[in-house]
């Protein structure tokens, strides 16, 4: 049996933490792993919306934006069980958090700010912007001063990704899972 199979029928897998931190590239890999559906919360977000969440920030704001990804939030348990790869900032609203722990089981991938600056280089202009003003560096740190106690609020487990491929995440994911099945 599976270690997907073993989790229950209403028990997904959520990944939470930063921008930059490769929860869709590892939730991808891992719903394959698993043999489970895999979902982003920011391409339902966007399903629903009908465009980007760029644009539509740059239009709504982030206030409008998070009352969306909060209804986005509240429908994951209607989901199949599966995979759920979550966007940077669900977890400012507790009422998110509240849901995500309901619906599965939380991992928060971290990573320090000095490993996401570089990633974050790369998409730089397609995200929007979270601190005006403040260069890339400045703006990762301070987000994740800010929401680095939130994620860990959240998360049933810490993967601490640093120095680690996608396929080690998977597996050090994968043994926290079958260390739960054992108890």
């Amino acid at each position: 049996m599976s270690v997907g199979a073993d989790l229950g029928q209403a028990s997904s897998i959520l990944l939470v933490g930063a921008r930059g931190a490769g929860k869709t590239t590892i939730g991808h890999a891992l719903a394959r792993t698993l043999d489970l559906p895999f979902y982003d919360t920011d391409r339902l977000v966007e399903e629903r919306l009908g465009e980007s969440i760029p644009s539509f920030w740059a239009r709504e704001g982030e206030d409008t934006f998070r009352d969306v990804e909060s209804l986005v939030v509240k429908s994951l348990p209607g989901l199949p069980r599966g995979v759920i790869s979550t966007g940077g900032g669900i977890v400012l609203r507790s009422e998110n958090r509240h849901c995500l722990q309901e619906v599965g089981r939380v991992f928060y991938i971290r990573l320090r700010p000095e490993t996401l600056i570089p990633r974050l280089q790369n998409s730089w202009g397609s995200r929007p912007r979270l601190i005006q003003e403040v260069s890339l560096e400045e703006e990762v740190r301070l987000v994740m001063e800010q929401r680095d106690p939130l994620y860990l609020d959240v998360a049933h487990h810490v993967i601490d990704a640093d120095g680690f491929g996608i396929l080690q995440v998977v597996q050090m994911i994968q043994r926290c899972l079958e260390e739960e099945t054992r108890l």
